[in-house]
């Protein structure tokens, strides 16, 4: 919805950034201007003012342009005329020597031709094999077959050999000047030693042994271990062994619900450490005493009161019950024991110990509304000054900027440029 102004805006010299011109498709819909109103053609694409009875464009358009063909381009139309003109560029030899195709710009700025032919120079080379070694493009394969081995096979067995490469020499460039090829014997009986946790040593079969303290606890049959999750209240017999956190598992589930008294806590310091990065440690039931005021989280604490953890590891207040050892009186900064009284407009009521404060003063007390059909004063009688005045138009609903100037504590004066086309609608609100 637009906003409608019915004075003039001075910006005192500053910049309208980012403003958008009226869009409007033709002159019959931009209508009947005044004197230098702008608006933009949808249409044309030009920007239009109204100047001496009727919209123009402004700064005027390209009536004639003349353009010629030029190398490696063609543009249509190539002579002078009026309108649009196509660019297009011209692949075509400039010089007729050869096509553009299979010619490229040198950094001399002159035309060199892309060098073509056939590769004939290649012949097969041992453990290379060359497809088409005439042809522009040939294939090169590494060539497995060639080598010798006393198996005959890409696999040989114990007792077989073959030959592989050993070394590769390589220039300053990186590229291969030499290959070095060898043969490799597998021995028919290879003796297999072992080392480490598990020793032992042979030809077709090999006698293990394992080192002292080589298996740990996670190669023992699961079966016969009792873990945390099982419990060992469900393992009671004497062919399975418990872990330690299965053991304390089980020792804590026999205090779980008692208070276990862990000393005094300082809430100036917090020492021990319990709200800024607690320790894992804390136990569901640890207790704590206060002996210095300051926040527990974000709670004050006195001293005397009490902390209980709520569970283990907690790290929220929400994790902690604070028993009180003494209530202050409530102040603006302490909360505590206090009563709320009713002041200027404003009313209390008690149910139950809860307080409901009403606002006694309606708006007719601090807000006035009136219709005005042109400029004029508007009596409000909210006997100040420090009012917000408002006004809208009562057929559109928009809102209208008028000049607004405050007489006295009772009144204020709307002036209009020129008379609202429908009546306006002020709202005056007290402030205070």
């Amino acid at each position: 919805m637009a906003i409608n102004y019915l004075n003039s805006i001075n910006l005192n010299q500053n910049e309208l950034i980012k403003a958008q011109i009226e869009n409007q498709p033709n002159n019959a819909a931009a209508g009947t201007g005044v004197e230098g109103q702008l608006y933009y053609d949808t249409t044309l694409d030009v920007l239009k003012v109204w100047a001496g009875g009727a919209w123009v464009e402004v700064g005027g358009g390209v009536e004639t342009l003349t353009t010629t063909d030029g190398t490696y381009i063609d543009l249509t139309p190539n002579s002078a005329t009026s309108g649009a003109v196509t660019v297009t560029a011209d692949l075509s030899a400039a010089d007729g020597t050869a096509s553009a195709a299979s010619r490229f710009l040198t950094k001399d700025n002159t035309w060199a031709t892309v060098p073509q032919g056939d590769i004939t120079a290649l012949t097969e080379g041992t453990y290379i094999n060359i497809d088409n070694p005439t042809g522009p493009i040939p294939t090169i394969n590494h060539d497995l077959t060639s080598r010798t081995d006393t198996t005959s096979t890409d696999s040989p067995a114990f007792g077989g050999s073959f030959e592989a490469v050993t070394s590769v020499t390589t220039n300053t460039t990186g590229h291969i000047t030499a290959i070095d090829v060898s043969t490799v014997t597998i021995p028919a009986s290879p003796t297999i030693t072992l080392t480490g946790d598990v020793t032992g040593s042979g030809t077709t079969s090999i006698a293990t042994t394992i080192a002292t303290g080589a298996v740990d606890f996670s190669m023992i049959n699961a079966a016969v271990i009792v873990t945390e999750a099982e419990g060992i209240e469900n393992n009671d017999n004497d062919t399975t062994i418990p872990t330690s956190a299965a053991v304390k598992a089980y020792a804590d589930s026999l205090i779980v619900g008692g208070l276990i008294y862990q000393g005094g806590y300082n809430a100036a310091t917090n020492t021990p450490d319990l709200d800024s990065s607690p320790s894992a440690s804390i136990k569901k039931g640890w207790t704590y005493t206060v002996t210095a005021d300051g926040l527990f989280f974000t709670e004050q604490v006195r001293v005397g009161d009490v902390l209980i953890a709520e569970q283990d590891a907690p790290t929220t207040l929400a994790n902690w019950t604070t028993v009180q050892n003494n209530v202050d009186l409530a102040d603006l900064t302490t909360v505590g024991i206090g009563n709320v009284n009713a002041g200027t407009g404003i009313s209390v009521a008690y149910s139950s110990g809860t307080a409901t404060v009403t606002n006694t003063q309606t708006n007719a007390n601090n807000t006035f509304a009136s219709t005005i059909a042109a400029s004029g004063a508007v009596t409000h009688s909210l006997g100040t000054k420090d009012v917000i005045v408002q006004l809208y138009d009562i057929v559109t609903d928009e809102t209208v900027y008028a000049d607004v100037d405050r007489n006295s504590t009772s009144q204020v004066t709307v002036s209009f440029a020129s008379t609202p086309t429908n009546s306006v609608r002020v709202l005056v609100q007290k402030i205070g």
